[in-house]
């Protein structure tokens, strides 16, 4: 099941990964050095310019859950002008 449930607890102190069972512990205790803090597939743990499938042992710095897009694509090598297949 590749579906990840978004839910707003309307409470103190609320979890905002409730609904992330993989997740969840995390919030719960967040100072645990015991935990492997894997990110979910497809998630990553992004903190400043470098992102992790998992956290380093004893990381003491911030981070955030997110999803990372690629923002280039690979062109098909082609002789000739028409690289991308209609003229530019």
């Amino acid at each position: 099941n590749n579906f990840t449930g978004l839910c707003w607890y309307n409470k103190n102190r609320a979890n905002p990964y409730e609904e992330v069972k993989s997740v969840r512990t995390y919030w719960q205790q967040p100072e645990s050095i015991k935990l492997s803090w894997k990110a979910p597939d497809g998630i990553f743990w992004i903190c400043g310019k470098r992102a992790y499938n998992t956290l380093p042992k004893r990381w003491r710095r911030t981070c955030t859950l997110g999803i990372i897009q690629p923002a280039f694509f690979t062109l098909p090598k082609e002789k000739g002008n028409r690289v991308l297949g209609v003229p530019l």
